[in-house]
């Protein structure tokens, strides 16, 4: 291709070879610039950006070999260099090529065709070169502003490369991924580890193109992500063998997931809602038929203990239907906006006398940019009271309770981690109404609050360790996302903002 328009400087101290070399840049389109030698020369590279340049070896001063070895200290990707020289050894030659030059003519020129071919194909092989480093540099910058999370494995098991949202999905930063050890499967939860080994050592002997595989990955702050995880062996050398690499993505599920497991949980308690309020209802007359019989019975024989049972057990029937009318009945919202970590704050401070008569501690691992949610304050500090609550009643004396949270796409989370001296009985039901006692009371009235606001709270078990998560919107869908910049991650809740103060979990009635 020749771009007709291209500026084109002449770095030769013969005044004649210099101005015919002028001439027929500028008879052939082209803009020439001038230099009787290589301190101008280098002076007119810098200022009047050339597309290519012509040069002499033999130059006084600074010799054309100085004028390469300079350019090739140039950042910014020097002009391509022709040299036109009368000098014939080929150590002269080779050294030139060795330096960057881009070709080489011999003085005197014969032939300017030849000259005009030469420059067409530098010239080319800079434009498409450009080309490439410019398509390259938008290939990066896609890569690396994806919503989701794209790595290279080396055969060692170690990253390559992995782009910066690897800030937000699990906290870390590019450095922090790149220079840590093995860090990739490091924060792969320890139940999914081998088997995301395995699939990874599956990719590289290149038994088949391509897999995907649902795992949990780790939070720097210790929440739990889900992810789609999709590795793709690197291309087969030539001679066959192993695939040199793993290239990968990681697509944050975690909304997904526990959205479904919200469903289910709606799902059972609509059921179970309808339910209870038709047998409420029919049980109610019969009920009082009993007890009004069982009333007169013990009037008219005050030892009977027959009547006493019959009592009794009717008023702990009315306190059930009772606590499934409460459960079934809206919550009074009165939202307004309050931050997380003030919430949980809040709620930790109610907790300590509880917590330090047995030596209960409470680790927080809050993020600190999360956004203020425009939620009830009270109602979601009797929420986050209840689950510690919970939490720590199932600890041994001595106990941990972890408290995270992060943010996953619409959603904030809040996990509330513990090791339970025994495993949480028929987990199933904990948010029900059905069950008797005041510490169980207070989850269903938590999951009843957190359901009104939007949210959804779910528990899992595995073995002695158990988790809530809440998940809690950030605000309406119909508003765009706000920005997150995961480079400004680390920098902190903005000092002026305005935080609600909170008053103790009055409203837990």
């Amino acid at each position: 291709m020749s771009d007709k328009k291209a500026k084109i400087l002449v770095v030769e101290d013969d005044a004649d070879v210099r101005q015919a070399l002028a001439l027929w840049l500028a008879g052939s389109g082209y803009a020439p610039v001038e230099a009787a030698d290589g301190r101008t020369g280098l002076s007119l590279v810098a200022g009047e950006k050339p597309d290519a340049v012509l040069l002499d070896l033999r130059l006084p001063g600074l010799d054309g070999f100085e004028v390469l070895a300079a350019l090739g200290r140039e950042g910014g990707g020097p002009p391509p260099v022709i040299v036109i020289s009368g000098q014939d050894e080929i150590e002269g030659v080779i050294r030139a090529f060795r330096m960057g030059a881009a070709d080489y003519l011999q003085k005197p020129i014969v032939s300017f065709d030849l000259l005009g071919h030469a420059l067409e194909a530098v010239l080319e092989r800079e434009h498409l070169s450009r080309a490439v480093h410019l398509a390259e540099k938008r290939y990066f910058n896609l890569v690396q502003n994806l919503p989701l999370l794209v790595f290279v494995l080396d055969a060692a098991g170690n990253l390559a490369f992995i782009n910066k949202f690897c800030r937000t999905l699990l906290g870390y930063s590019r450095g922090e991924a790149l220079t840590a050890q093995d860090w990739f499967f490091s924060c792969v939860h320890p139940e999914d580890r081998e088997r995301v080994r395995a699939l990874c050592r599956h990719g590289f002997t290149f038994r088949e193109r391509a897999r995907t595989e649902e795992c949990r990955f780790v939070h720097k702050n210790g929440a739990t992500i889900h992810a789609l995880l999709r590795a793709i062996p690197s291309a087969r050398p030539a001679q066959g063998g192993e695939a040199a690499s793993i290239e990968g993505i990681v697509v944050d599920i975690t909304d997904r997931v526990e959205l479904e497991r919200f469903v289910v949980q709606e799902e059972k308690l609509k059921t179970l809602g309808a339910i209870s309020a038709e047998v409420a209802h029919e049980i109610r007359n019969p009920l009082f038929s009993i007890a009004g019989f069982a009333h007169r019975l013990q009037a008219r024989i005050p030892e009977s203990r027959e009547a006493a049972i019959i009592l009794a057990e009717a008023r702990r029937l009315e306190d059930i239907l009772d606590r499934i009318s409460t459960y079934l009945h809206p919550v009074d919202l009165r939202p307004r906006q309050c931050a997380l970590s003030a919430i949980v704050t809040a709620a930790l401070e109610f907790l300590a006398p509880e917590f330090a008569t047995r030596d209960i501690t409470a680790l927080t691992r809050l993020a600190p940019a999360l956004p203020e949610l425009k939620l009830d304050p009270e109602l979601l500090t009797q929420v986050v009271t209840s689950l510690v609550r919970f939490a720590a009643r199932h600890l041994p004396e001595g106990g941990r309770v972890e408290i995270a949270s992060s943010r996953h796409a619409r959603f904030a989370h809040l996990d509330v981690v513990f090791a339970a001296a025994l495993p949480v009985r028929e987990p199933d039901l904990l948010f029900l109404p059905f069950q008797e006692g005041d510490e169980r009371m207070g989850l269903p009235l938590s999951y009843r609050i957190v359901k009104n606001m939007g949210g959804a709270l779910t528990f899992s078990q595995i073995g002695k360790e158990a988790a809530f998560t809440v998940q809690l919107p950030l605000g309406p869908l119909t508003e765009p996302l706000p920005p997150f910049d995961d480079e400004d991650e680390g920098e902190g809740e903005d000092a002026g903002d305005e935080t609600v103060a909170l008053p103790g979990p009055e409203r837990a009635s």
